[in-house]
């Protein structure tokens, strides 16, 4: 079974058990990460936070001043999401059986994140650890240089309905809008469909391209 953030805090003798119940309250309170609410609720520094994570799941730390970071992995996962959880994707990658998408996270532990963003994003997670502030300025930083749009906000990430409180009230927020996507032609955009199904598996490129070819032998009279 995987461990949480909150086995690790307590084996490591940071925190005892009532101030993680501080901290549980108030991440379910504001919809935030527990690794935020430790923070901010000054029960643990997020540099004491983010060398015991990189010293105990043996991950790369990331220097977000100088780490470069692509918006199109920007635009893969919503502002909401990686401000409430402290992440920031870097870099969207290749690999040979599926994509890849990079990301420092205040918790790579925080298995809520992953799995919304793996589920999004068609991709697997790859964790970096980065400190909370860090994050929080990296965040606001690169999320403001997308192209923006104003849509209703949704209930911050993770938090739940309080009893009285209008589920559907609609502040403003902004969110990723423009991609290349909006620029690209016809032909690109089902290149791009045929290199999303070929990585999930749905179809055979081999088959595929055979099919191609028999069709355009019929058409041109071959």
């Amino acid at each position: 079974m995987r461990r949480s953030l909150e086995d690790l805090l307590l084996e490591e003798g940071l925190l005892d058990e009532p101030s993680l119940r501080q901290a549980r309250r108030q991440a379910r309170r504001a919809g935030v990460s527990l690794a935020r609410a430790l923070v901010e609720e000054r029960l643990l520094t997020d540099e004491a936070l983010a060398e015991m994570l990189v010293r105990r799941l043996h991950l790369p730390r990331v220097d977000l001043e100088h780490e470069p970071v692509d918006d199109d992995a920007i635009r893969e996962v919503p502002y909401d999401l990686a401000s409430a959880r402290r992440l920031l994707p870097l870099t969207v990658e290749r690999a040979p059986t599926r994509r890849v998408i990079r990301v420092a996270m205040a918790d790579p532990l925080d298995l809520d994140a992953v799995d919304e963003i793996e589920l999004s994003t068609g991709c697997d997670l790859m964790p970096l650890v980065a400190r909370v502030s860090e994050l929080e300025d990296a965040v606001h930083r690169h999320y403001r240089g997308v192209i923006t749009k104003m849509i209703p906000r949704r209930p911050p990430f993770g938090a739940g309905a309080e009893t009285g409180t209008p589920a559907a009230r609609a502040e403003p927020t902004t969110q990723p809008h423009h991609s290349v996507t909006d620029e690209a032609d016809a032909g690109v955009k089902l290149q791009a469909l045929i290199e999303l199904l070929v990585d999930r598996g749905l179809i055979d490129r081999g088959a595929f391209e055979e099919i191609v070819r028999r069709l355009h032998k019929e058409r041109s009279g071959g």
